[in-house]
């Protein structure tokens, strides 16, 4: 029996997939390349697999994390050569390697996320108050939100801690459109949505930027601690 970490990466094509249908496609994934996973034992067993984060319906990244227990021992490059002869196109497995059972979880060894943001501003917005919008609202002390928490109840949180930087440019020939980008913390294993961070500038400024399908989410780097 050994842990295989593995990273992948989700593109476009598979962008509107939830985090549950993802989980299912690698079970079934798993079981297509004929790797045999171990199972938790009890009246309702599930599969010894975990991912460092749940992704967003309509993002992609370069930079996911998932781990398996698998029944004795693979060889990492076979790992991933079977699985990504049977994953859908959208999906890929970029390396894999073995590591200690007794090792940190993915989710507890987070410490910050990368994501760049392809948005709409409002028209009459135009891109250098944007810059000094966004300047502003990073020198806020507290940035408070509605969140539901677990419980299904709107409660206020401060999002400040979980911003570490946001930086803007010009889309190349589109005077309407912005590529945002945000360093986010991870703290205790809570963060903050990219869109809450624009939500929360919306309403701090009034309408800034458009929030709606046509934005582009994308992780393109995730940080751990360096113990991990």
């Amino acid at each position: 029996m050994s842990k295989i970490q593995y990273r992948f990466k989700r593109s476009t094509a598979l962008r509107f997939l939830s985090h549950l249908d993802q989980q299912r496609l690698f079970q079934r994934a798993f079981r297509r390349a004929n790797i045999n996973i171990e199972y938790s034992q009890g009246f309702n067993p599930h599969p010894k697999m975990s991912f460092a984060l749940a992704m967003s319906v309509g993002l992609t990244s370069d930079c996911e994390y998932g781990d398996v227990i698998v029944s004795g021992e693979l060889d990492c490059n076979d790992f991933k050569t079977r699985m990504n002869a049977v994953l859908p196109n959208g999906l890929e497995i970029i390396s894999a390697k073995v590591c200690d059972e007794g090792k940190a979880s993915l989710s507890s060894s987070l410490e910050k996320g990368y994501y760049g943001l392809k948005v709409k501003l409002v028209p009459e917005v135009n891109f250098e108050n944007t810059d000094q919008i966004i300047k502003s609202y990073l020198k806020l002390p507290v940035i408070n939100i509605q969140k539901r928490n677990k419980k299904g109840k709107m409660v206020e949180k401060d999002i400040r801690p979980f911003v570490e930087s946001i930086s803007i440019c010009q889309e190349d020939d589109k005077n309407d459109q912005a590529n945002v980008n945000m360093t986010l913390v991870y703290i205790e294993q809570q963060c903050v949505k990219p869109e809450l961070v624009l939500e929360s500038i919306n309403h701090l400024n009034g309408a800034v930027f458009i929030i709606d399908p046509t934005i582009e989410y994308h992780r393109y780097k995730l940080l751990f601690k360096a113990d991990f």
